[in-house]
């Protein structure tokens, strides 16, 4: 009789699973391009529906109309509060050197963070006079929840890469403090982006249902749920690889070239009657990505320009948006 073998179960692919810091993720890591633009965008989840297009992708199915589950994200313009800028050296490594804040925040901004009312513009100047130390320069953005069909206005607030050289950066950062940066100064339809998002959270979980090993016999031990083997006990130490209960999901997870399909300032393209569940009524700008992608309704999902590869396909022809 032939020997059964069988892959090990669960993936070690994303260890540790620890719980995320906050309900939106941080990005350290940017797309290196010389073209002077934000480099990132951000939107709500709304759900996912169904279109129909035509296959413009290289397969048995190219120039056909192909059916493809969707997901929907409602993202108004961002509003760009502020600049940081950093220094860094062989021994502290990468520092902020000094923040500049608008003149004119935001109502919900202040809010939600404590801001001075009047900027701090004067850092500005700072930042240019010491230019030569600045390695590198992020916008400060937060979202505009109150123009979406959320009940909930407080905005989420983290930094925004943008490309190009240093004095690119400074010379961009200086000009968009204050103002907005819309979708289409980011992306085209048809682009690939990176999705970043933390994941819909289960609280703790056995291993079973948490790495997907098999549950031992009901001859083999008084508990099934388990582990069979741990590891020995001379010396006691366990190793990382042992499958055990634990924190499951809310993690930050990134998810590559997710293809952008359309984006549309006319929320009533994909409006669905009754609103969608869990989310309501799409009420301003929205983006349709291929796929699904991590989070529950409501999360939200921050969309970087993609770090391996820069293919564009063309704009996707879409024939019918499922309501």
């Amino acid at each position: 009789m032939p020997k059964k073998n069988r892959p090990r179960s669960g993936s070690l692919q994303f260890k540790p699973k620890v719980r995320a810091d906050r309900i939106y993720p941080d990005i350290s890591t940017w797309e290196e391009t010389d073209e002077q633009k934000p480099l990132g965008f951000a939107g709500y989840k709304v759900g996912m529906t169904r279109v129909l297009m035509i296959d413009d992708q290289d397969g048995a199915t190219r120039g056909q109309e192909v059916a493809e589950a969707v997901t929907i994200l409602e993202a108004p313009p961002l509003r760009v509060y502020g600049a940081r800028f950093y220094t860094e050296d062989l021994n502290s490594g990468k520092q902020v050197f000094t923040e500049a804040w608008t003149e004119s925040p935001s109502k919900e901004l202040q809010e939600a963070v404590d801001i001075p009312k009047d900027g701090n513009l004067d850092n500005l100047e700072k930042a240019k006079e010491h230019s030569d130390r600045i390695t590198d320069i992020t916008l400060l953005v937060h979202t505009q929840p109150q123009q979406t069909g959320m009940s909930t206005s407080k905005p989420a607030n983290f930094e925004l890469g943008i490309g190009g050289d240093t004095e690119d950066k400074l010379e961009y950062a200086e000009e968009m403090i204050g103002k907005e940066i819309e979708f289409s100064d980011v992306f085209d339809e048809g682009d690939y982006s990176d999705v970043i998002a933390v994941t819909k959270g289960k609280g703790v979980e056995g291993p079973v249902k948490r790495y997907g090993i098999k549950k031992l016999g009901h001859k083999t031990q008084k508990k099934r749920r388990k582990a069979g083997n741990v590891g020995p006990w001379h010396p006691d130490i366990l190793s990382w690889k042992i499958p055990l209960p634990g924190q499951q999901g809310f993690n930050n997870r990134t998810e590559y070239n997710k293809r952008i399909i359309q984006h549309s300032e006319e929320p009533e393209e994909v409006q669905r009657e009754g609103g969608f569940k869990g989310y309501g009524e799409v009420e301003s700008n929205y983006i349709i990505i291929k796929g699904s992608v991590p989070g529950p309704s409501k999360r939200l999902v921050r969309l970087r320009t993609a770090l391996r590869t820069d293919e564009n396909p063309g704009k996707p022809e879409i024939t019918h948006i499922n309501k």
